[in-house]
């Protein structure tokens, strides 16, 4: 009887080795994964942005507070030393005046300037409304300031106060960079603005 001999033992390649990705695989897969998140963010970034004016009966739907649909504007901020002095020549009454006043001492209140104007030629009063204090504009091609009690979250809504008509009410603002546009407001709109302070 003839024995052949075993073939030597050679080491089998180690199953994870194999399915181990490679470094240019790796960066493919980071990558993709990248692009896929950008877009889903452009997607639901531009829900928001799309229409900054919202019809009243839709906002009274979603949350006030939801920084995603408020555009946000750069105002000047009053020094608090200058507060009293500056609501004194507001239209505010001597009782919200008190009140803005105890708010500034207790900083859950700030003071900002917002001069506004008619931006469109058509005219039209708007409603300015920072949480229980409003302020209604008539608008002229001269800017009108108007003193904004705004607390840490700097939400303020315009509503239209006079009938928009067909062409709507198209108002504009001194921001700390200059004259800024805001959306034309139709009737039962809310533009929801987020000020920030400067």
């Amino acid at each position: 009887m003839h024995k052949e001999p075993e073939p030597a033992w050679k080491p089998q390649p180690q199953p994870q080795a194999a399915d181990k990705p490679s470094g240019v695989r790796m960066a493919l897969i980071g990558l993709a994964t990248c692009v896929i998140m950008a877009g889903a963010g452009v997607h639901f970034m531009g829900e928001g942005h799309g229409n900054t004016a919202t019809p009243a009966a839709e906002n009274n739907t979603q949350d006030h507070d939801n920084s995603a649909n408020r555009m946000g504007i750069p105002l000047t901020l009053i020094a608090s030393q200058k507060a009293a002095q500056t609501l004194a020549k507001s239209n505010y009454t001597d009782q919200e005046q008190a009140d803005i006043l105890a708010g500034i001492k207790r900083r859950d209140i700030r003071l900002v300037a917002m001069p506004v104007y008619d931006a469109t030629g058509t005219g039209g009063t708007i409603t300015l409304i920072c949480g229980p204090w409003h302020q209604t504009v008539h608008l002229s091609p001269t800017p009108q300031t108007v003193i904004l009690p705004i607390t840490i979250s700097g939400n303020v809504d315009i509503i239209p106060a006079s009938d928009p008509g067909p062409a709507g009410i198209g108002s504009g603002a001194i921001t700390v960079f200059g004259p800024q546009t805001l959306p034309i407001m139709y009737k039962g709109d809310t533009l929801p603005l987020t000020v920030i302070a400067q």
